[in-house]
């Protein structure tokens, strides 16, 4: 291996640019970015040398040539986080069964038309978490084109729905709080689709947690405990089914629910967010009092002068423990639409809460219930990368997004390279067109862990000295070709 003179490149080019740094102490600047491009420029060197080298020991290997017949070498090269990886690639037919195979790319679990390596697409993913897909085109250094069209199939390429991480021990909980509310997106129709319907789609959100507590720093500010978050567009009555079954299976892989007494849903009253109760046990709709305000303050404001009279008096019949409660607060609201100047935000204010009445008293009265802050919540989780600024999303995109954005919330951004790993295994799958065969469900902390297994096995037997190739490595090569 050319290690020897990768390292003495890559010390000219550090030595380089100290000189010239005192020749111009001010320009720091230049230093630090020659320094960078120094150390990218060697290890994206170093692990084309690594990879040629590999495919050579392939290629001598006698087990290989007792089952495989070399057809030519080729030239691959891949988007790496440090640069481009140019590598040789050596072509090979299985003689049973006439078969065709690049027995490096399988070896490294890379995909013949993948042009990314997962340290790129995982660098790629946590930049267009936050910013454009052009500008996220542009945080890998690549001589070779990268467009937006490469993010939004990596975007896209997120497996739809994403494996649980189920911890080792179950958490004991009385109560558990789930608040919910949605994102309405502006559709992209496409460049060339001439209709002028510019509808918005919905993309949904569910967070839950186990209680609110005091921020010490801050007075009058809470956090929630145990906070998970769930996200997509989920479609349709089959949707939500699906999207509440995973907070379900949430539940039961993280709580011990034998323990559970009562789970609170707190959102606005819509449809998708009151069936919750339909699909988790112990499950109570409490209706969203922020929601509540805006429609008593808006009623209210319809009676002029009497308009802090008006308020007191619906929040005291909304309060009230009177059996006939329900009652008084319809005749109050039908007297105020006589003398309102907009009866439509009066009957807003009474469809939401004579068609919530059992949801809105819970919310009131039951002291286990806390407030909700849904609004703020999808603010940040997601109006602030899909609807604040004007743009437009395919509905795979932003549900895509949405999850993405939920995943590095749940787990980490450190943790999205096993979420690449994991939506590569799928894609992997429907090309060979065996996505439909039962597969025993794996958790995310699985599928991590056997790549990991596989991985250490490899390096245990690859540990040797440069430079040169060693019998150590051979062995290596030798192992991971039985195993293919």
């Amino acid at each position: 291996m050319a290690i020897v003179s990768l390292l003495e490149a890559l010390v000219k080019g550090i030595l380089e640019a100290e000189e010239k740094f005192f020749q111009d102490p001010k320009d720091f600047y230049g230093l630090e970015t020659s320094v960078k491009h120094a150390a990218e420029t060697f290890s994206a060197d170093f692990l084309s040398e690594v990879l040629s080298s590999m495919n050579q020991q392939i290629y001598e290997n006698m087990w290989r040539k007792e089952r495989y017949n070399a057809q030519r070498t080729d030239h691959r090269t891949i988007i790496s986080s440090v640069g481009d990886v140019t590598f040789d690639c050596t072509y090979y037919r299985r003689r049973d069964d006439k078969s065709y195979h690049y027995l490096l790319e399988e070896m490294i679990n890379l995909d013949k038309h993948e042009r990314l390596t997962e340290a790129a697409e995982v660098a790629l993913l946590t930049e267009a978490l936050k910013t454009s897909y052009e500008e996220a085109t542009k945080v890998l250094p690549s001589r070779q084109k990268v467009t937006k069209s490469t993010v939004y199939d990596k975007i896209h390429g997120i497996a739809e729905e994403i494996p649980l991480e189920i911890s080792a021990e179950k958490k004991v909980c009385e109560y558990l709080h789930i608040e919910a509310d949605e994102d309405h997106v502006a559709e992209q129709h496409g460049r060339w689709n001439s209709s002028k319907d510019n509808a918005s789609f919905i993309t949904k959100l569910i967070y839950l947690y186990e209680q609110k507590r005091d921020v010490s720093e801050v007075k009058g500010r809470k956090e929630l405990v145990g906070t998970f978050y769930f996200s997509g567009v989920y479609g349709g009555s089959d949707g939500v089914e699906r999207f509440w079954n995973q907070v379900r299976k949430y539940i039961e892989a993280t709580y011990d629910t034998e323990s559970i007494r009562q789970i609170y849903i707190s959102g606005d009253g819509a449809g998708w967010i009151k069936s919750g109760v339909k699909y988790l046990e112990k499950a109570l709709f409490c209706a969203d009092k922020f929601h509540l305000m805006k429609y008593i303050n808006a009623a209210a404001g319809q009676m002029l002068d009497e308009k802090e009279l008006v308020k007191e008096e619906l929040w005291h019949r909304l309060y009230s423990k009177k059996r006939d409660a329900k009652k008084r607060f319809d005749e109050y609201t039908r007297d105020m639409l006589v003398s309102a100047n907009n009866g439509k935000v009066i009957e807003d204010l009474r469809n939401y809460v004579l068609g919530n009445w059992s949801a809105v008293r819970r919310t009131l009265r039951d002291k286990n219930v806390n407030g909700c802050s849904a609004e703020s919540h999808v603010s940040h989780m997601l109006s602030d990368r899909l609807s604040s600024r004007p743009m437009g999303w395919s509905q795979t995109g932003a549900d895509r997004m949405s999850k993405l954005r939920c995943y590095e919330k749940n787990y980490g951004r450190e943790k999205i390279i096993d979420l690449v790993k994991y939506s590569r295994e799928k894609r992997k799958l429907l090309r060979t067109g065996t996505e439909d065969i039962p597969v025993k469900e794996l958790t995310l902390r699985q599928v991590t862990a056997e790549h990991y297994n596989q991985a250490k096995s490899y390096i245990e037997r690859i540990q040797a000295t440069i430079p040169g190739i060693t019998a150590k490595k051979s062995a290596a090569i030798r192992t991971q070709l039985r195993l293919m």
